[in-house]
């Protein structure tokens, strides 16, 4: 397994050097761009081979095999292949709401509440009357 303390050697790199970092991003981008070479040769030596029919026949078939077998990733790959895949949607409503109405409402009773407080409360310590915000 590996040591836990492996990060503690690296230097960040606003700790390094302008031309540390220069060299370190140029190497990077070096090795970008071989990898990229590599995929782009891959790609068109599969594009190469697929392009026989009898290796593409023989690919289609060996995925129906493996989906009667109840893969369910190669039943996915046939469908969504052929053009079925169902369609992700997501279903938003929007609601419409009066906010001037809704703070009239809520100040009525609030009066309401304060005017049934004022009346059951008569003999008892009086109300303080605080203006509107």
């Amino acid at each position: 397994m590996p040591k836990s303390d492996g990060y503690k050697n690296l230097i960040p790199a606003n700790k390094r050097s302008k031309d540390e970092v220069r060299i370190i991003g140029q190497k990077g981008g070096i090795k970008s761009g071989e990898v990229r070479r590599m995929r782009k040769t891959l790609k068109e030596q599969l594009l190469l081979l697929l392009s026989e029919n009898d290796i593409q026949e023989n690919i289609c078939l060996s995925l129906i095999d493996k989906a009667l077998e109840g893969d369910t990733k190669a039943f996915q790959i046939i469908r969504d292949t052929i053009g079925e895949k169902p369609i992700e949607q997501l279903c938003m409503t929007t609601t419409n709401i009066n906010l001037q109405k809704s703070y009239e409402e809520v100040k009525a009773l609030m009066e309401a509440q304060k005017q049934k407080a004022i009346e059951e409360n008569r003999h008892e310590i009086p109300l303080i009357d605080y203006k509107e915000v």
